[in-house]
C-alpha cells in the first residue's frame, strides 16, 4: 500500500483546536500580566507598547499580532487597539472585567498538567486541600467576575418573577461570597433585607462590595461555617449559589438546618451546575467535576437534578420546581422548594 493510497475519513481539526487552546490561553494571561489591554485604551504602535512595557521590540510586535489573530486586538495603520471583546472583559475599569477569573483558570491549568500522576494516586500535598483553604480574596473576586458574565443577571431575572420572592422581606444568601446576588435581590425588591453568610475571611471582601453598591443599610454580613454554625432564623428565602458541591455526608443536616431557619411558607432557592443522570454532560460540569478531584481530593460531588430534588424532599421541602438559567458556559439551574405553612 502506498503512502497516499488511504486518507482519514474524518479531519483532525477538533484535535488541533484542543492543542491550540493552550497557546491562546497563555498569550491571553501574558497580556493580562503586562496590563496590555489597559495600556491600549488608546491605539498604540508596537514600538510604543514595547517602550511602555519594557519588552523586546521585535518580540512585542509578534506578540501583538498573535493577539490580533485571536481577536483580542485589531491593527490599523500600524497601530494596535482593543477589540470590543477585550474592552468589555479585559480592561480593569470595565464592570465586566474577567482578569481574576482568567488567572484562576490559569492556576487550574497547573493541576491539569498533573492529571496522569493524580489518576495513579500520586497527589502532591497541595492538591489535597479542603475547599475552605482556597477561598482567599482573589478567589472571591474571580467568582464575582464570573457571575457578571451573565449568570447573575439571568438568575436575578428568574427569581424576581417568582411570587415567593415578590412577597419576601428577609433573605439569607448562604455562602454568598462577594454578595452580588444578595445586593441585586435587594435592588429588585425594595422591601427586602438580606444577610450574606460566609467564612469570616471572605466577609471582608463582601463588605467592600456592599459598600461599593451603597447597600449598607439593607444588606448585612454574618460570619461562620454553614456546615457547623447557626445560620439564624426568620428568613423568607434562603438562597445559595454554587456552594453545595460537597459529598452528601459533608452536607448532613445542612438542608434540615435551612428548613428550620425559614419562616413557615418560606422558600429555599439553589443555583448550581448540575450533571445529567449518566454524569456525562453537560461538558462544563463534567470537566468541573474532574478538575475538583485534581484540586481538592475526594471531598466534592457534583449533583444531578434528581439528587438535588431528593435532598430537598428529604429535608421536608415540597412544591419543588426547576428553572433553567443555563448558557453555553454555565450549565446552571435554580431549584426552588417551599416549607409548608
Amino acid at each position: 500500500m502506498g503512502v497516499v493510497d488511504t486518507i482519514p475519513e474524518i479531519g483532525s481539526e477538533p484535535l488541533d483546536r484542543m492543542v491550540k487552546g493552550c497557546e491562546a490561553s497563555n498569550i491571553l494571561r501574558t497580556a493580562l500580566d503586562l496590563d496590555l489591554f489597559d495600556l491600549l485604551e488608546e491605539p498604540k504602535t508596537a514600538e510604543q507598547v514595547s517602550s511602555e512595557t519594557g519588552t523586546v521590540a521585535t518580540f512585542t510586535e509578534k506578540f501583538l499580532n498573535a493577539l490580533c489573530t485571536i481577536d483580542l486586538l485589531s491593527k490599523r495603520d500600524g497601530e494596535y487597539a482593543n477589540t470590543q471583546l477585550a474592552a468589555t472583559f479585559l480592561m480593569k475599569k470595565s464592570p465586566f472585567y474577567q482578569g481574576n477569573m482568567i488567572r484562576l483558570s490559569g492556576n487550574n491549568s497547573l493541576n491539569w498538567s498533573k492529571l496522569c500522576s493524580a489518576m495513579k494516586g500520586d497527589l502532591p500535598d497541595e492538591m489535597g486541600e479542603r475547599p475552605e483553604r482556597v477561598f482567599d480574596s482573589s478567589f472571591i473576586l474571580a467568582m464575582a467576575e464570573g457571575s457578571m458574565r451573565g449568570s447573575l443577571h439571568r438568575t436575578v431575572k428568574e427569581v424576581a418573577a417568582i411570587p415567593e420572592f415578590k412577597r419576601a422581606r428577609t433573605l439569607l444568601d448562604l455562602g454568598g461570597g462577594h454578595g452580588l446576588y444578595a445586593i441585586a435581590f435587594a435592588e429588585m425588591n425594595p422591601e427586602l433585607n438580606a444577610t450574606i453568610f460566609d467564612l469570616p475571611p471572605v466577609t471582608e471582601v463582601t463588605r467592600e462590595f456592599i459598600g461599593r453598591y451603597g447597600m449598607n443599610e439593607r444588606v448585612s454580613v454574618a460570619g461562620g461555617d454553614f456546615a457547623m454554625d447557626d445560620i439564624g432564623h426568620g428568613y423568607d428565602i434562603v438562597f445559595a449559589s454554587d456552594v453545595f458541591y460537597r459529598k452528601p455526608d459533608a452536607l448532613s443536616g445542612v438542608f434540615e438546618k435551612i428548613h428550620d431557619a425559614l419562616n413557615d411558607g418560606g422558600s429555599i432557592m439553589l443555583k448550581h451546575w448540575i450533571l445529567n443522570d449518566d454524569r456525562t454532560a453537560p461538558p462544563t460540569s463534567v470537566l468541573f467535576d474532574l478538575m475538583l478531584s485534581l484540586r481538592g481530593g475526594d471531598w466534592h460531588h457534583i449533583y444531578t437534578e434528581t439528587e438535588y430534588i431528593e435532598l430537598l424532599e428529604g429535608a421536608g421541602f415540597s412544591d419543588i420546581r426547576v428553572l433553567d438559567v443555563s448558557s453555553q458556559v454555565s450549565p446552571s439551574v435554580i431549584l426552588v422548594g417551599n416549607k409548608e405553612t
